[in-house]
């Protein structure tokens, strides 16, 4: 983060971090500072205290307050849920990056390693065996988040959560502000704005998923290829956000609550450097996410993957987990799903090296 951002983001959150006390207080921008070495490096409490000379409960205190003070002040402007316009611009990114039409997002979910909260049972216990909560998010083709739903038990699978989460119920009942339907690229075949996302989640309307069956055909497998390639952005979305912000690089302790609003703070973080960082930024460049060959369609791997690598990371898939929902998509869903495969199939969808690369 530069100076810059650093003291503009000071100047929004200071005010909710400053005290009136008769007593000399602990300034607002050492208390900024703190909490986002402590985001950024991982440092644990002990080591705060000690760099900083306050009390380990002072460290603690200041760390709660302005996690959520950066929530507060951040999430209004720069994870507010999109407006139709917005919807429409994200699309536009989609297609013009990944050549997938009318996509407005890419949905997955990330376990976040977490201490066994006292008297919690097995509640935050997942099917990898540790405790965690979950950080289930929406991102565009640019690794922005959209939609974030945080802190779901361990022991939830994507699919039940995105059920039970306001991005879910939003999106079940048509009330996401997405655009009308609109003509695929070239073709008069009009088609619903839609998210894309693996098949841990249920095929749905306005959520494509892809074809789960062990042997598929050229044409299944190109649609499938094609998917992955947008379902992409919402995992190097979360490669940055845990290679940048090294409080995931290991189990959090700390109570769930807290957990909640560290993992808030980071996302809103997340987006604010990336709304407001430069074509050299040390953040996010062209490098550091995942790239693709435009004349092979072969993907080049980003810096963040080596970053991370041999980290037990506190980051971690939840695609894997059972799937629940209905198995048996409505029949519109799958005659939506086949209407899309169609078309990247065809002339008018396809793109030069996709039946080329599914045959490798």
């Amino acid at each position: 983060m530069s100076v810059e951002l650093f003291d503009n983001l000071l100047a929004s959150v200071g005010p909710l971090l400053k005290k009136n006390s008769n007593r000399p207080s602990i300034p607002e921008g050492a208390r900024l500072a703190c909490t986002l070495r402590m985001l950024a490096a991982g440092d644990s409490l002990p080591t705060l205290a000690f760099a900083y000379r306050m009390a380990r409960c002072t460290v603690s205190n200041i760390i709660k307050e302005t996690c959520a003070a950066i929530w507060q002040t951040l999430q209004p402007v720069h994870l507010a849920p999109p407006e139709t316009v917005k919807w429409k611009q994200i699309a536009c990114d989609f297609f013009e990056q990944w050549q997938m039409p009318n996509c407005v997002g890419a949905v997955d979910g990330k376990h976040i390693a977490i201490k066994a909260p006292n008297e919690s049972g097995s509640a935050y216990f997942n099917y990898k065996k540790y405790h965690s909560i979950i950080l289930f998010a929406v991102c565009d083709a640019n690794y922005m988040f959209t939609h974030v739903n945080i802190g779901s038990y361990g022991s939830q699978s994507d699919g039940g959560i995105l059920t039970k989460s306001e991005f879910g119920q939003h999106l079940e009942n048509g009330t996401l502000n997405l655009p009308a339907d609109d003509c695929l690229p070239g073709s008069k075949v009009h088609f619903p704005y839609y998210f894309v996302g693996d098949d841990a989640f249920p095929l749905k309307f306005n959520l494509l998923t892809p074809y789960g069956e062990k042997y598929l055909d050229d044409a299944l497998r190109i649609f499938n290829y094609r998917l992955s390639r947008a379902r992409r952005c919402i995992e190097n979305a979360f490669g940055i956000l845990v290679a940048r912000w090294r409080i995931f690089h290991k189990t959090i302790n700390a109570f769930p609550t807290t957990v909640d609003s560290v993992v808030k703070a980071t996302v809103c973080l997340h987006n604010y450097i990336k709304m407001n960082e430069t074509s050299n930024s040390k953040y996010c460049n062209s490098s550091y996410s995942d790239q693709e060959d435009k004349f092979t369609g072969k993907v080049i791997l980003g810096q963040w993957r080596k970053d991370v690598e041999g980290v037990p990371t506190a980051l971690r898939p939840a695609g894997e987990s059972r799937r629940l929902g209905p198995r048996n998509a409505r029949q519109n869903a799958v005659r939506m799903r086949n209407i899309m495969t169609n078309y990247v199939n065809s002339r008018l969808g396809s793109v030069p090296w996709q039946v080329d690369y599914i045959r490798k």
